[in-house]
């Protein structure tokens, strides 16, 4: 069993240590709370301790409200290594001369349009011609609900992100949604 197996275990009663339990931090984090509930630093242990000890998750509360400041910075801290990660890797993508890199946006975009349209042509098709398989069709639909949420999600970021860039590459300030509105009124 390793900390992020542990995570939503304490979350229930300390969020923040619970979450930080899931991250890069999550060994620093689960020595502090396995000290706090006087046990070896291994998540079988404190998983053991939780469960056994009804006074535990207070006490993990209780970690968690005296440390919150340093809680907190290492949230932050984590959440800027991330972002720093990101932004470094689309910088590079940027700069980058090769022609595919910068345009797999737009080839994802015929991909998914692509796949989009063939798949409703077969539905519809499917469903005419061979009426008796449209209870098996739907229920492939329902399956393949979470796939295309994701593609098209995917799409979607890309499509806004390529935006931005085409905006700075331009010379202009990209604004976000809530921005635009704002500027409306």
């Amino acid at each position: 069993m390793n900390w992020s197996d542990i995570k939503s275990l304490i979350a229930e009663s300390a969020p923040v240590l619970g979450s930080l339990l899931g991250g890069p931090a999550g060994g620093a984090v689960g020595g502090l709370i396995a000290k706090a509930l006087g046990v070896e630093a291994s998540a079988d242990k404190v998983a053991a301790a939780v469960k056994s000890d009804p006074e535990a998750l207070l006490k993990l509360r209780q970690l968690e409200l005296a440390q919150q400041e340093k809680l907190t910075k290492m949230m932050l801290d984590f959440d800027a290594a991330r972002l720093s990660e990101v932004n470094q890797t689309m910088r590079a993508e940027f700069a980058q001369e090769d022609a595919y890199v910068k345009r797999w946006r737009p080839t994802l975009g015929y991909a998914v349009t692509l796949t989009w349209v063939v798949t409703w042509f077969s539905i519809v098709y499917a469903i005419i011609f061979k009426p008796e398989q449209a209870p098996d069709i739907i229920s492939a639909l329902a399956e393949a609900q979470t796939m295309w949420g994701v593609a098209l999600a995917v799409l979607g970021v890309g499509v806004v992100k390529r935006s931005h860039d085409k905006q700075v590459a331009a010379g202009q300030q990209p604004t976000g949604f809530l921005q635009a509105l704002l500027k409306r009124d």
